[in-house]
């Protein structure tokens, strides 16, 4: 579907301010959400449908859009400028191995296997006045990973061990840690629509 929105405040930190006033359509009718699991354990991935992703990104998607100044959506793509192709969300969950570095703990030279969560967006610009020239892709990712940690949890503190830090354990994610990215990437993915059409807009100057 096509939406109608007014841009009008100030800039996230890290985008590209746009000079001149320009239409927007953008469609969400082929986004995909892809999900990867390359981990020997998956952890997180499972907690997310795609349709929940799909929706957390462009929930954060569209917020994000009406804080971006002289931009103006429009239903009708016909009447833009410019076309945003929101074209895949790739939710990938992995593993590796991390090996513990301290003499003074029992676990010194021993390897843990933590995972790790990554989000990227792709986004296609469509110059609709000049659809011969070839599009602009967009990408930006977000990633979060398991730590491992020797600092005292609850049940050390209640049990009164590990007071001198030698033993480790895995400091896991949130279960939601899939939607968080994705909503993360819904608004971070500005950063390279706003500076891909700032320079393609001074370009045609």
């Amino acid at each position: 579907m096509y939406c109608s929105i007014i841009l009008l405040s100030a800039c996230t930190l890290f985008k590209k301010k746009i000079e001149k006033p320009i239409v927007i359509s953008y469609s969400d009718q082929s986004l995909q959400v892809i999900i990867n699991n390359t981990a020997s354990f998956v952890k997180y991935t499972p907690y997310s449908s795609k349709e929940k992703l799909s929706q957390v990104f462009l929930e954060s998607f569209k917020k994000e859009g009406a804080i971006t100044p002289n931009i103006t959506f429009s239903n009708d793509p016909a009447t833009a400028d410019y076309i945003l192709n929101l074209k895949s969300i790739t939710i990938t969950e992995s593993s590796a191995m991390q090996k513990i570095n301290d003499p003074k703990s029992p676990y010194n030279g021993q390897s843990i296997e933590l995972n790790s969560v990554n989000c990227g967006a792709n986004v296609e610009i469509i110059n609709v006045k000049h659809k011969e020239e070839k599009s602009l892709e967009c990408y930006n990712d977000k990633k979060r990973s398991e730590q491992f940690t020797n600092n005292r949890d609850l049940s050390d503190l209640i049990n009164g061990t590990n007071k001198d830090k030698a033993l480790y354990h895995t400091k896991l994610m949130s279960d939601s840690i899939c939607m968080h990215l994705s909503s993360d990437v819904g608004r971070r993915v500005w950063m390279p629509i706003t500076r891909k059409l700032e320079k393609e807009i001074k370009k045609k100057q």
